[in-house]
């Protein structure tokens, strides 16, 4: 099992996840992740990513499962924050 972690998450900024999606596998962008401060309640660091999904995206939130370009399979909840021409903008918060 892939272990999501932050590094996992920097090393794909500017690459394409494949992403399950109701009308079949989408090409999400990772692009960008935010570390935030620790605390006792998780032994890794706190980090945010930010995913771009195509416009034609459903827009929904919630659970989502991806293949890194290396064909690592991994699991996350998805929540949408925006919407630009270039696509719909989500974030994953891992606490």
């Amino acid at each position: 099992m892939t272990t999501l972690n932050a590094e996992l998450f920097e090393s794909l900024i500017g690459k394409q996840i494949s992403v399950h999606a109701d009308g079949g596998i989408e090409s999400w962008q990772v692009d960008g992740v935010t570390r935030r401060e620790a605390h006792a309640a998780r032994p890794e660091q706190p980090f945010n990513v930010y995913l771009t999904a195509p416009a034609s995206n459903n827009r929904r939130q919630g659970m989502r499962q991806g293949v890194t370009p290396d064909g690592a399979s991994i699991d996350f909840f998805a929540v949408p924050i925006g919407a630009t021409g270039n696509g719909v903008n989500y974030e994953v918060i891992f606490n």
